[in-house]
């Protein structure tokens, strides 16, 4: 089936410039098998969450800082980003204290942990270290030259472990860390990748610019042979440990490092037959791999900063600023066409001097099919600036649909947005991850689109799975004036409801949009794109039945303090699952788990269980559940909410009540009931967007105890969240209201 879209606008111009005459534009989607492309989910990810509702795909840890980090006693070192310096600024930025800090892995498990706790349980991605030496110390001091590794500021960072004996903890006093043991640590806390643990490691962070950023570490410039074995090798230790783990390599800083390496010193020699270093790098862990008889590389990662310009009065600036002069506003919004599109030459040293490497996604992935076929691709650094400007809000709009419809396997947006807001990239993201603010995400697989004017616009669309029932997509004005569209479908379902949400260069607010009114055929509309504005669209075919006939949906509060619930269905056919979703107020809800669906023709029980319901808002009694009915078309229906109170009578339970609740600039103490054994605990307090404000040992004695919470004086008002675990694994939770 194709779509057809035609659309006239006053041509594309920037303010104070004179308009041109009108011109037709035609968008057009085409449904055909051939032009489709599975969507993976972690293309939707970043390094610094922004938002919970950004419904993330992947987190990332990695920067300069996680050279450096040694996970042994989570310290790490700025490099020439900060004087040098080894410090605990791995625990301090995750809101660690002192005593966590001292923690063996308490930096990386507590990012694992984070990670896994947003909605939708995005792919907790950490950093394993590769250039030789990790900090010693977190004693807040300069490394001086002369303290360069190796010397006692620093101690070795090894990929394996003589003898392959792990410990937990490590032994801190051999003067030496293992990577695998790392691993090792990792699958035993959160279990394997194929287990539901953490999917994936970056082999280190920029190794091209070892020699300037760390030049404490890895003060000689990296050479070509030089990354692959150590690449070779630690990829080996980390399948060692899990095989299921995918091996994420390369992490090329930008272009300089695709081409040679950073002019890596062997490259003379070493390139002799390849036409840039990222066909080298693949072709030499392709024939590891086939020496090691397993694959070694999963995924080739690369950073990407455009080098793209425009003039602002006269003088050529980088976009990748918070620069929105008229000709770098121009340049950000061309700037995504230099990833796909043939042809287009933008304003760079790249495009004038290495043209035949561009456009970039289809020579990366080219390279890959030559050299190392199934490998995927990554782009886990990118940024195209103008973050709290609308042409930083379409670029990251415009990125992410080319990700998706390029078979970009992640990516991971980095916050290089300086003092500068940021206020657009998150509706960026939820034009594809939460459209409606109800986790309606765009579809899971890109089918084939065009626009005649791609200077002027860009459109993307996908479905769900196979089907051609709800239809979604993106469409991109990067005019300054406004657009008048018809759209008509042929073939295909008839269309039965139109849904629209955008933002625009008067508000980065992603709200409800007039719904396109359908023609009387349901196969065509009429619709407005404003000036410079973003909107996704929704489809919906006409008259197809429920997949899912609910019978009831009910809960049952627990004498140990959990909630059970359980649904019955008559009836199911072409269901995906069915996600419990929770709310402490009733109207803000969140994910807590998803039951996949059976299918099955006959009546089926279902029941899940919140171990941990949160004590209601501000402390109050009531939970609230409702089950998100989600089908093999991505429609999805809810259920009505039901409220549980808690258990009546004393109950001999684990818990944690905050002293006084709500608090305004007082002291807390925190009420434990403990009735198991004497025990030590963690203690962690999280803020609404479940960022770490505090984290602590404590030592637990059996019955009623006391914990004070002194720093409760200086919290910001606000919802807070308390966690208490125990050794034994058993969680207490407790909402804070701070005034």
């Amino acid at each position: 089936m194709r779509i057809s879209f035609k659309v006239l606008f006053a041509g594309l111009m920037l303010a104070g410039k004179s308009a041109v005459a009108q011109t037709p534009v035609t968008f057009s989607v085409d449904l055909a098998p051939a032009g489709r492309q599975p969507i993976s989910p972690l293309i939707y990810g970043t390094n610094q969450p922004q938002q919970v509702a950004d419904n993330y795909g992947s987190v990332r840890q990695g920067g300069n800082r996680i050279t450096g980090y040694n996970w042994e006693n989570n310290a790490s070192n700025a490099g020439q980003d900060y004087f040098n310096q080894s410090d605990d600024y791995a625990c301090s930025t995750a809101g660690l204290s002192s005593t966590d800090c001292a923690v063996p892995g308490r930096a990386v498990s507590s990012f694992v942990q984070s990670v896994q706790a947003r909605p939708g349980r995005p792919a907790a991605l950490p950093t394993l270290q590769m250039a030789g030496y990790v900090a010693a110390d977190k004693n807040n001091t300069s490394v001086s030259a002369a303290e360069t590794a190796p010397s006692a500021r620093w101690q070795p960072a090894l990929p394996r472990k003589p003898g392959g004996s792990f410990a937990y903890p490590p032994n801190l006093t051999d003067n030496a860390v293992y990577m695998d043991e790392e691993v090792r640590f990792l699958t035993s806390t959160f279990g394997t990748a194929a287990g539901g643990g953490v999917p994936g490691y970056f082999l280190d962070n920029e190794p091209g610019l070892w020699a300037s950023t760390h030049p404490r570490i890895h003060p000689a410039a990296v050479g070509a042979a030089e990354l692959w074995m150590k690449s070779r090798d630690l990829a080996a230790a980390v399948k060692d440990v899990d095989p299921s783990a995918q091996v994420f390599g390369g992490v090329f800083y930008g272009f300089g490092e695709y081409l040679n390496q950073q002019n890596a010193p062997d490259w003379g020699t070493e390139g002799a037959g390849y036409p840039w270093y990222v066909d080298y790098f693949l072709a030499k862990m392709q024939a590891a791999s086939t020496t090691a008889g397993r694959r070694l590389l999963d995924v080739l990662d690369v950073h990407w900063y455009p080098e793209a310009s425009g003039l602002d009065n006269g003088s050529p600036v980088r976009i990748v600023g918070n620069n929105v002069s008229d000709g770098v506003r121009q340049a950000r919004l061309q700037a995504p066409r230099t990833l796909w599109q043939a042809g287009y030459g933008e304003t760079s040293w790249i495009a004038q001097y290495y043209s035949q490497f561009l456009p970039l996604l289809p020579r990366l992935q080219s390279a890959i099919s030559t050299r190392y076929p199934g490998t995927k691709l990554s782009i886990s650094e990118y940024c195209y600036g103008g973050c709290g400007d609308i042409s930083g809000g379409l670029a990251q709009a415009d990125v992410l649909g080319i990700f998706g419809k390029t078979g970009v396997y992640n990516a991971n947006w980095w916050d290089d947005c300086g003092g500068g807001s940021r206020s657009y990239i998150s509706p960026a993201f939820r034009l594809y991850t939460n459209y409606d603010g109800q986790n309606a995400r765009f579809g899971s697989t890109s089918v084939a689109t065009t626009t005649s004017d791609v200077a002027s616009t860009s459109v993307y669309a996908a479905i769900e799975g196979s089907s051609e029932a709800r239809l979604t997509l993106v469409l991109l004005n990067k005019s300054s004036q406004p657009v008048a569209g018809t759209l008509r479908v042929s073939g295909g379902p008839a269309y039965a409801a139109a849904r629209a949400w955008g933002f625009d260069q008067a508000s980065p607010a992603l709200v409800a949009q007039a719904a396109p009114v359908l023609d009387a055929d349901g196969r065509g509309f009429g619709y407005a794109l404003p000036a410079l504005s973003a909107t996704t669209i929704e489809l919906t075919a006409a008259a197809l039945p429920l997949p899912v006939v609910l019978v009831e949906f009910t809960g049952q509060a627990q004498p140990d303090g959990s909630n059970r619930l359980r649904w019955h269905t008559a009836s199911e056919s072409g269901a995906a699952a069915f996600e419990v979703q929770r709310s402490a107020d009733g109207r803000a809800f969140q994910l807590l788990l998803r039951v996949p669906a059976t299918n099955t023709p006959m009546p089926r029980a279902y029941e899940a269980r919140d171990a941990y319901p949160p004590a209601g808002e501000l402390g109050g009694a009531l939970t609230y559940y409702r089950l998100r009915l989600l089908d093999q078309d991505g429609r999805a229906t809810f259920s009505a909410p039901v409220a549980l109170a808690r258990a009546a009578g004393p109950v001999a339970t684990f818990s944690l009540t905050a002293l006084p609740n709500p608090a305004a600039g007082v002291p807390v103490t925190l009420a434990v009931q403990n009735p198991a054994p004497a025990q030590p605990a963690q203690l962690r307090l999280t803020d609404a967007l479940g960022r770490p404000v505090l984290s602590r040992d404590v030592a637990l004695s059996a019955g009623e105890s006391r914990l004070p919470l002194p720093e409760a004086t200086g919290y910001r008002p606000g919802l807070y969240l308390l966690t208490l675990r125990r050794a034994d694994g058993t969680v207490a939770r407790q909402k804070l209201a701070v005034r």
